[in-house]
């Protein structure tokens, strides 16, 4: 009987072992799974196309660069896509006169490195654009434009121009991302480049060239501590691919989703399209820097009546996209409405034959990425259709990202290209680009022309200067530099539970991004 009871009792202390360790086991998972939980409320990966190209500021504007580094980094002032500026790193501005543009720097705002920001910080960054060794794209038109760069005390800054620059605000809010001189001089240039410093909402972690890149929540921000603690971006060029790692979970939110996707992003329960119109406005550039049929006006205005863009955004863009008429777009300040080329073939055809041509001996070539721009290849494919209806013999030539850029920056292209531009907020911000003599992107090759349009760039007047904003606008499409498209929507496929208002220029603001449970 004593037996028999202490075997029971050895029994029941094994069976309430037991049940103590899957008791703690199950609690274990619940732990590990609220753990996970709080974790993916605060942690985002996001897929977008192309790297950077470096992660130093103030020196690349492409947005696959300008995009990213604007988390890091912060600006002097943002834009609201409304004509109005917003304060950010200055809290206020005004001009002493026509030359003079006076700043006032916010206070207590830090580096990651806990360095102070202040006026040496800007002056430092100005000099850093303007030395030619940086190779900072924003660098030639500073030189230009700026006499003279003064630091007064500590949190004041005065810009002098060499000749009246209305549009300076602009300048001021797309170029100048204060760097940290202390680290930039302590470890290189290069350095800096690929492990840089900023005053931004996220601090850099890490750079996997080709793969991704990490960021981890600055919770000293000036503005507030980033909801989102840890950040990584995955470089994913192929938009199939970006959609699979969306639908199998590898990331959580994935910018450009193809018109021509959106119902499948939606069909996914787990997922949302998020979208906003964008201010960047798409065109067919004409490069007259090439001797062709295209350097005559008849020839381009041809091809503008040739392309039905109605029919486009219908029946291509799934009506996602506003159409354009002109070379600005509405969220410019500087945007007026201009007469439109109608579709109308047989006013192509005639057009032709005047500049003494045959439609159907026209060899011309279309150029574009592939899968860079949202929808490029079908785009170009549905627009060269459009040319060959009227008998013209149209080659579509696809091309790597990097050989593409290098293309558009040195005019290099053949005879027409499709292109998606950044979005600007001034006219001057557009036209300094590609229709200025010193353009970096510029594609008509009208010397004349081109100067006329950088020669209203100095008018100051309000009143004045937009009367020769919209004489540019009108004068520039009745060369028929272009063939303008539309605005298209920023489409983001992303989880249920992520929320943000896209910017007008597409901008990735990591800050705003919200995730509920």
């Amino acid at each position: 009987m004593e037996i028999k009871t202490r075997y029971i009792g050895i029994v029941l202390i094994i069976l309430a072992m037991i049940l103590s360790a899957c008791t703690s086991s199950a609690a274990g998972t619940n732990d590990s799974g609220n753990s996970s939980a709080e974790d993916s409320s605060t942690s985002i990966v996001i897929g977008l196309a192309a790297e950077p190209t470096t992660l130093m500021a103030s020196t690349d504007p492409a947005a696959s660069t300008s995009g990213i580094i604007r988390n890091i980094y912060s600006q002097l002032i943002d834009y609201d896509g409304k004509g109005n500026f917003i304060p950010k790193l200055a809290t206020e501005w005004k001009n002493i006169d026509e030359y003079t543009w006076e700043f006032k720097l916010r206070e207590g705002v830090t580096f990651h490195n806990g360095a102070p920001f202040n006026a040496e910080s800007v002056k430092f960054t100005i000099d850093y654009m303007l030395n030619p060794d940086n190779k900072s794209v924003y660098g030639s038109r500073w030189m230009k434009e700026l006499k003279e760069f003064k630091v007064i005390d500590e949190y004041t800054i005065q810009f002098v121009t060499q000749q009246p620059n209305a549009s300076f605000l602009h300048r001021v809010f797309t170029d100048i991302q204060p760097l940290e001189p202390g680290y930039v001089q302590e470890v290189g240039k290069e350095e800096a480049a690929k492990k840089p410093i900023g005053v931004g909402a996220y601090k850099f972690k890490e750079w996997k060239r080709g793969e991704s890149v990490t960021f981890e929540a600055n919770d000293d921000y000036w503005e507030g501590e980033p909801q989102i603690k840890d950040v990584t971006i995955k470089f994913i060029p192929e938009f199939s691919s970006r959609l699979s790692s969306l639908l199998s979970g590898d990331v959580d939110l994935i910018k450009s989703v193809p018109v021509d996707s959106i119902e499948r992003v939606e069909g996914d329960s787990e997922l949302k399209i998020i979208s906003g119109l964008t201010g960047k406005p798409a065109f067919i550039a004409f490069n007259t820097f090439k001797d062709s049929p295209l350097k005559d006006v008849k020839v381009r205005q041809a091809l503008n009546y040739a392309i039905d863009v109605d029919s486009l955004i219908k029946n291509v863009m799934n009506d996602r996209a506003e159409k354009l008429t002109g070379t600005l777009t509405p969220f410019n300040a500087s945007f007026v409405e201009v007469d439109e080329y109608e579709y109308n073939p047989e006013k192509a055809k005639q057009l032709i034959e005047e500049a003494g041509y045959k439609v159907e001996d026209m060899e011309l070539t279309l150029e574009t990425t592939n899968g860079y721009f949202p929808m490029d290849s079908q785009i170009v494919q549905a627009i060269a259709g459009e040319l060959e209806k009227l008998g013209m013999k149209i080659t579509v030539i696809q091309n790597e990202t990097g050989v593409y850029v290098q293309k558009a920056t040195s005019q290099k292209m053949d005879d027409m290209y499709f292109y998606t531009a950044a979005a600007s907020t001034e006219g001057e911000s557009m036209y300094s680009f590609y229709y200025s003599p010193t353009g970096v992107y510029r594609f008509h090759n009208n010397p004349e022309l081109l100067g006329e349009i950088a020669s209203t760039f100095p008018i100051f007047d309000p009143t004045e200067r937009q009367q020769a904003m919209k004489n540019i606008q009108v004068k520039l499409m009745e060369e028929a530099v272009i063939i303008p498209l539309w605005i298209g929507e920023d489409l983001w496929g992303a989880k249920k539970d992520i929320s943000f208002k896209p910017k007008f220029n597409e901008a990735l603001d990591i800050y705003s991004i919200e995730r509920g449970q």
